[in-house]
């Protein structure tokens, strides 16, 4: 019927899009987090390369403070908030600024971001007894997330 027609192409409108966002910005993840990884580890890696046989007997992913993650969720939250900023305070549902922030905001940031692989690398700097990195990643992954989304409805307020 038309009904089921125009329902199947609305959800399709909605859910295609996002869905296709949402994929881009894990791919971009996975980029960002592996280039600044790398980058990282080479200057840690320049940096203790007269380290102590401890330091170097706990595994890589204990040793290191997971710097990409930190980038990813931070500029997330700088995005995050740009866009959101820069929409004003509630366009209507069905305009092309509501579609972009769900599109935007939740499909590619949704994807970008990634809550969950942040707290799994602070909780492995727990159980492998590095409770100062780990406590640091908490401290500095809380305040520079906020400071970011800040900033970015600041600006996203001023291109308004």
């Amino acid at each position: 019927s038309a009904t089921g027609a125009t329902g199947l192409l609305g959800w399709l409108a909605v859910w295609l899009p996002l869905a296709l966002a949402g994929g881009a910005g894990a791919a971009c993840r996975w980029g960002v987090d592996a280039c600044v990884n790398r980058l990282s580890g080479r200057v840690s890696q320049a940096i203790s390369a007269n380290a102590s046989t401890r330091r170097r007997s706990k595994g890589t992913q204990a040793r290191r403070m997971p710097w990409g993650t930190v980038v990813v969720n931070v500029t997330a939250c700088f995005l995050m908030g740009l866009l959101v900023g820069s929409a004003g305070s509630a366009p209507d549902p069905g305009s092309w600024v509501a579609a972009a922030v769900r599109v935007l905001g939740t499909g590619f940031l949704g994807g970008y971001s990634t809550f969950s692989t942040a707290c799994v690398e602070g909780a492995r700097l727990l159980l492998a007894g590095r409770w100062g990195p780990a406590l640091a990643h908490a401290a500095l992954m809380t305040a520079a997330t906020l400071g970011a989304v800040g900033l970015g409805l600041s600006a996203g307020a001023a291109l308004h």
